[in-house]
């Protein structure tokens, strides 16, 4: 290594000009790319403020979409808890409706089986009230309406009892 200085610092020497030339000239090239490094680096300083700056405007972008997804939710969950809620009163109303329905079915069987229960009554009652107007005119057909009521009064009667008339 001792040799290989001592060669430089020879070869220095003889062409001492050039090397200083080719000194200046490298002082010079470094001078100049450290001011482009230094460009460069002030220009990536900004690109990164400005990549920060844009990091932090989605962060707080996220945050709020992330508020909005929470409030969502819970608005969901509550619309859910209120559908679920509607449901289980749709399906008390129909179990209502049904034994409502049901009721109706058997009350609807009642009044057709009394149906000519009433009619006979009526029969009987007109029967009757006809018998009562003939007498209180003092007319003599009053006897017969009498005996005509007093047959419908009997089928009347077996037709409330559920018996053949007779």
């Amino acid at each position: 290594m001792p040799e290989l200085a001592r060669r430089l610092v020879e070869l220095i020497r003889r062409h001492r000009r050039a090397s200083i030339a080719v000194l200046v000239l490298f002082l010079l090239a470094g001078l100049g790319l450290n001011i482009v490094l230094r460009r460069a680096a002030d220009d990536t300083r900004i690109d990164v403020g400005q990549t920060r700056d844009q990091l932090a405007s989605a962060r707080v972008a996220l945050g709020t979409a992330r508020g909005e997804l929470t409030a969502t939710r819970g608005e969901e969950a509550s619309a859910t808890a209120q559908r679920d809620e509607l449901r289980r009163q749709l399906t008390a109303l129909q179990q209502q409706l049904q034994a409502v329905q049901a009721q109706l079915g058997a009350t609807s069987q009642v009044v057709a089986l009394q149906g000519p229960q009433i009619e006979a009554l009526g029969r009987c009652l007109n029967g009757v009230s006809s018998a009562l107007n003939q007498a209180s005119v003092a007319d003599l057909g009053a006897v017969p309406t009498f005996q005509s009521a007093q047959l419908l009064c009997a089928e009347a009667q077996s037709v409330l009892s559920g018996a053949p008339p007779g």
